[in-house]
Formats: C-alpha cells, sequence, structure tokens
C-alpha cells in the first residue's frame, strides 16, 4: 500500500506541499476553504503525519515544555488542562517538568527542553531565580517563551498575569472595611515580583486609608514547611499588636489559620486571614479560609495560544496579559 503523505494530498488538490503542511497546522495565512479541503482529503486518505521526518526538518519537537514550581499547587493543576488542550487542537504534546523552586532545577531543564528541540516553553520560574541567562538562550533560539503567573520584569516576552499589586490592595482594603487595622502581611523571598507586587498592593492600601506600615508585622517565608511554621511562630510571639493577616500564598495563610488554633486564637473574631489561590483545600478548613481566586484554567489556556501564536507568525508582538482575579470571602474573615 502506498504511504500517504504531504506530496500526495498537495499533487490531488492542486496546491503546493507547504500549503497542505501549514494547513494541517492550522496556520492563519490559510484560507479556511483550503483548510476544510486538506483536512477532509487527508482523513480520507487516513493520513498519519511523519513527526520524524517533521522534526529533522523544522529542527522542532512536536512538543510543548511546560516548567512549574510544584504540579501539586492547584493553580498549575488547573492551568495545565488548558494548555494541554490548547496544544492537542495544534497537534503538540505538553513535557511538563517541576522545579520544586530550585533555580538549578529550572536551569537543568530548560537546557533539557532545548537539547530535545521543543517548539516552545511555558514558564513558571522558581521563587529562587536571580540568574536569567537560560531564559535568554531560549529567545536567542528563537524558541517562543511565556512566562505565567510568576513575572519578570528582566526578561521581554509575552506573559500571563494577574495584578498582583490590585489583588492585594483590595484585599487589604476589605479587612481595612471590616475595622482591621493592625494587618499582618507574609511575603515571599524579595526578588520575587509576585510577591513584592502583592506588598506594595498592601502597603499603598494601608496608605489610602491612613494606617502607617508596621514592620514589626511584615514577616518573610518561602514555601517550605519549616520557613512558614517559623515565620508564623515568629509573628505570634513578637507581642507586636495584629488582627488580621494577609498572605502570599494559601500554604501560608492555611498555616497561620492552624497554628492560631492551636494557640486559642479565634478565627475571625480575634483574627481574620486572607491568602492568595484559592485552594480546593480552602473549604475544608475549621473555618473556611477566604482566598484570592485566580482564573487558573483560563491563564494556561491564553498562555499556551500566544505559544502557537508566536509560532505561527512571522511579525509578532510580545504580549502581556493581565486577567481579572476575585477575592473570595469564607469564614476566615
Amino acid at each position: 500500500m502506498e504511504d500517504i503523505t504531504l506530496k500526495t494530498i498537495a499533487t490531488k488538490l492542486g496546491i503546493s506541499i507547504s500549503t497542505v503542511s501549514r494547513a494541517l497546522k492550522n496556520h492563519p495565512d490559510i484560507k479556511e476553504t483550503t483548510r476544510q479541503a486538506v483536512y477532509e482529503l487527508a482523513e480520507q486518505l487516513d493520513y498519519e503525519p511523519n513527526q520524524l521526518a517533521f522534526q529533522l526538518l523544522n529542527r522542532r519537537s512536536n512538543t510543548i515544555g511546560v516548567v512549574v514550581p510544584k504540579i501539586s499547587y492547584a493553580l498549575y493543576l488547573q492551568a495545565i488542562p488548558g494548555m494541554a488542550e490548547v496544544a492537542e487542537k495544534h497537534g503538540y504534546q505538553l513535557l511538563i517538568c517541576q522545579t520544586d523552586d530550585s533555580y538549578e532545577k529550572e536551569v537543568r531543564q530548560i537546557h533539557s527542553l532545548l537539547s530535545s528541540r521543543t517548539s516552545g516553553i511555558v514558564l513558571s520560574m522558581s521563587a529562587n531565580t536571580t540568574n536569567y541567562d537560560h531564559l535568554l538562550k531560549i529567545q536567542r533560539k528563537n524558541v517562543p517563551l511565556v512566562l505565567f503567573n510568576r513575572d519578570c520584569e528582566e526578561i521581554t516576552c509575552s506573559k500571563v498575569l494577574i495584578d498582583n499589586h490590585g489583588a492585594a490592595y483590595e484585599a487589604t482594603s476589605v479587612l481595612i472595611g471590616q475595622g482591621r487595622r493592625k494587618i499582618a502581611f507574609f511575603r515571599g523571598p524579595q526578588h520575587l515580583q509576585i510577591s513584592q507586587k502583592r506588598f506594595e498592593g498592601y502597603s499603598q492600601a494601608l496608605s489610602d486609608h491612613g494606617i502607617p506600615l508596621d514592620q514589626r508585622i511584615i514577616k518573610v517565608a518561602d514555601q517550605e514547611k519549616e520557613s512558614i511554621v517559623a515565620a508564623i511562630n515568629e509573628l505570634f510571639d513578637s507581642g507586636a499588636d495584629h488582627d488580621a493577616i494577609l498572605a502570599y500564598s494559601d500554604q501560608i495563610a492555611q498555616w497561620a489559620l492552624v497554628i492560631a488554633r492551636q494557640r486559642g486564637i479565634r478565627i475571625p473574631h480575634d483574627l481574620a486571614i486572607i491568602g492568595f489561590y484559592n485552594e480546593p483545600t480552602n473549604e475544608l478548613l475549621d473555618p473556611p479560609l477566604s482566598s484570592v481566586s485566580q482564573p487558573a484554567y483560563e491563564m494556561g489556556v491564553k498562555a499556551m495560544e500566544l505559544v502557537f501564536k508566536e509560532l505561527n507568525s512571522t511579525r509578532f508582538a510580545f504580549e502581556r496579559v493581565v486577567l481579572e482575579s476575585s477575592l473570595v470571602l469564607r469564614g476566615s474573615s
């Protein structure tokens, strides 16, 4: 039986091989009538693309790398299906990597993805990344790079984010509106830009409401349990007055709620708590945890759409997409 190739389809339709190839990849320059004709004939002839030949010809694989700090975080669990849906529509698969918030792992994984000739990379940077040479290498190789969730102002590329400043400002303002005047803030590493933006939103809300910033109730923690627990106990043991907590992540907020209850602190009567990300487990806590919810699935879809927009365009302009978050109030506030 004769192998069905791009040339077979092109000959039967009287069009070029490159037109057939672009039609099968949903290239925007191909007319809908031509694309439909190519799809129908390809299905009729039971055409199967030769992926090996494609990779050798294009020096790219039909894979998109997705690099995240923790796959188990709800944000990424919800975003990755959105990415996969878009990738599959274009005939691509995802290669998912987890850095555990390690800069060294992130560098190794990026190099591995580039060595395997991945066609694009969606990245949520590790909390410990301060050197960006590996990201610049992605761009030197003309591989589309989209930063997702965690921003990096030093890198110019497409990005999909929420308004972290605005979200923290709103959460702080809501707590102030409830009568809270001593609002503690748990921030992440200083160089983590989403943490910095959330701190700036918190600080501005205090200033706009005439409340001075109290450095005694501003604590730093990373995403590891030991660091989180130590920072929370430091706040509780400090003796500094505080009647609310805004944490830059739900992991910190959840531990704050648990430790507060262990110490006999009444939630929310004595202490209100709000986190970020809206993890599903928030509803199982006693009381349920308030949190800033991010449109994770939509963020994943948009990030992957930007990868293919760059892949399929000869004149591509980087885009900064900022999606809306929402504050979900529960029993903890």
